[in-house]
């Protein structure tokens, strides 16, 4: 018998996840054991929030987020307990990437045959998440959306709708647009199964109340602490109005990014970077749409296919990309891509001649990818340096230069504005609610305000400022609401060192004493809901 064999499934489910394990410590830490940080400032923002929570401060009131609170209260409760340490983020993408690769097995093995039921978990580790190491709320919604799934593609139970409807509602917690859709994909396939007379209507009527009951109580009661901290009008301008108004007017929050992040190809060995790019673009929502092609064409020549559960993964890998169609960047979709990935290894374990083949190729192309990821880390620039949260090994050398600047000119606990990235690394605190400021309309004309009140009240000696926010806006856009808080920065602070990239360059200002500083602008009120 083969040692590796689908007689064996939880002998060769345990040597997945040892690999994987192996893998992705490999890539997160430099060995022995220290952290290595990478480009992630959407996963530093809620570090950092869980750190202003820590410090006292409370979410929605004294600081800004358009997403529900489950991340930042995820690290509070880490930082309680192990304190602000640099391996915190490192150590949750093994957990999540692991977790997630063990439910991808057991929902793979429902609709796959085989060793090939493995692939879509093992490709999912090496391309999506080895991709998109940034420990953010995509992750962790993706994380409860598969659990929920891996509780019912095997059969429905109300106990199994109860624990993925509540699922779905920590999902939301999290992600809202994705906690929403899952429980709305639930209700489709119920439907769908309702209208091919495997369901009654009386039973998809109760079902309904299994799936909704559970994900608003979670919802609720997750959230009503801070609703009553913030205040209900707050809290639903920040979670909700913010985001039907405003969100698709940042940089990247639009369709319009749609295969515009293009990864730089030169030199040559750079290739497969690109063809990985173009590999989760064409699978995500392709896959999809060829998957209900056969569906409808083969349904009933293949009998002994599980059509039911392959109906379900696809609807749900629907809703999921649903909740990012509206801002389809590579990085949202590698973060929706794990159901897509399950359909993929059925295609390609489907009968047929070439059915050894195909497989074979995939697996070796798995393998070199992980291969090549490893070499690039282990081979390329690196630079350890001592920060007030650990050591850290640190691999692009712009940031380093920002990080060096500030070791040698602030303490840990001055103010600092203009990067929450460098404020959580060094420990710094921001006198702004707002995670960053854009020169779009994302960032509105009181929060600017609210940003400058911040500069006045504390003692702020050094400005970060990008020379992107001074580029002027792209065809159709306004040109924003930064200018009052430009003219104060240019009136307050100077120029002390920029630092150049092949992107935009970076700029650190010191304050310093001006004779006669301009009147600030009168302050604005925040719009009604």
């Amino acid at each position: 018998m083969n040692f590796l064999s689908e007689d064996r499934p939880l002998l060769l489910t345990a040597v997945i996840l040892i690999a994987g394990y192996i893998y992705l410590y490999l890539n997160l830490f430099v060995l022995p054991g220290t952290p290595i940080h990478f480009l992630s400032p959407d996963a530093t923002n809620f570090l950092f929030n869980a750190r202003r929570m820590q410090q006292g401060q409370v979410i929605y009131r004294d600081f800004f987020e358009l997403t529900l609170p489950g991340t930042e209260v995820f690290y509070l409760i880490l930082f309680k307990i192990f304190g602000n340490r640099a391996w915190v983020p490192n150590v949750t993408l093994i957990v999540l990437g692991l977790s997630i690769t063990y439910l991808m097995i057991s929902i793979s093995r429902k609709v796959i045959s085989g060793v090939a039921a493995y692939l879509p978990a093992v490709l999912f580790l090496v391309i999506p998440f080895r991709s998109q190491l940034d420990a953010t709320h995509h992750w962790f919604s993706m994380l409860f959306v598969m659990w929920a799934l891996a509780l019912v593609v095997n059969h429905f139970s109300a106990v199994r709708l109860v624990s993925a409807g509540a699922l779905c509602g920590l999902a939301a917690c999290f992600t809202q647009s994705s906690g929403l859709l899952a429980a709305v994909g639930l209700m489709l396939f119920l439907l769908w199964a309702t209208m091919t007379g495997e369901l009654g209507w009386s039973n998809f009527r109760t079902a309904q109340r299994y799936i909704w009951g559970p994900f608003f109580i979670v919802v609720l009661l997750f959230n009503v602490y801070f609703i009553i901290r913030a205040g209900l009008r707050t809290f639903f301008y920040d979670t909700l109005l913010f985001n039907l108004r405003y969100y698709s007017s940042g940089i990247g929050n639009s369709f319009h990014v749609f295969m515009t992040d293009v990864p730089s190809f030169h030199p040559w060995y750079r290739l497969p970077a690109l063809a990985i790019w173009g590999f989760v673009y064409l699978l995500i929502p392709l896959i999809y749409i060829l998957f209900f092609v056969r569906y409808r064409d083969e349904k009933e020549d293949g009998p002994n296919e599980p059509w039911d559960r392959l109906i379900l993964v696809a609807i749900m890998g629907v809703m999921l990309y649903l909740s990012v169609a509206s801002s389809p960047t590579w990085l949202r979709l590698c973060m929706v891509s794990a159901p897509g990935l399950i359909l993929l290894g059925w295609f390609l374990n489907y009968p047929g001649r070439l059915r050894k083949i195909r497989l074979t190729a995939m697996w070796v192309i798995v393998l070199a990818i992980a291969l090549g990821q490893w070499h690039g880390r282990v081979f390329g620039w690196k630079q350890q340096v001592a920060l007030p949260i650990g050591n850290m090994v640190v691999l692009n050398q712009v940031q380093y230069q920002e990080i060096q600047f500030l070791l040698d000119h602030t303490k840990p606990g001055e103010y600092f504005f203009g990067n929450n990235e460098l404020n959580y690394l060094l420990d710094l605190r921001d006198p702004s609610p707002l995670p960053f400021v854009t020169s779009t309309e994302y960032t509105r004309p009181e929060q600017v305000q609210q940003t400058i009140d911040g500069l006045e009240k504390h003692p702020v000696k050094y400005v970060y400022w990008p020379s992107i926010l001074d580029m002027p806006p792209e065809a159709g856009q306004s040109a924003g609401h930064l200018a009052p808080l430009r003219t104060y920065l240019d009136s307050h602070y100077q120029i002390v060192k920029t630092i150049g990239s092949d992107d935009y360059a970076r700029s650190f200002m010191v304050k310093v004493s001006m004779s006669a500083p301009i009147p600030l602008p009168p302050p604005i009120p925040l719009p009604p809901p």
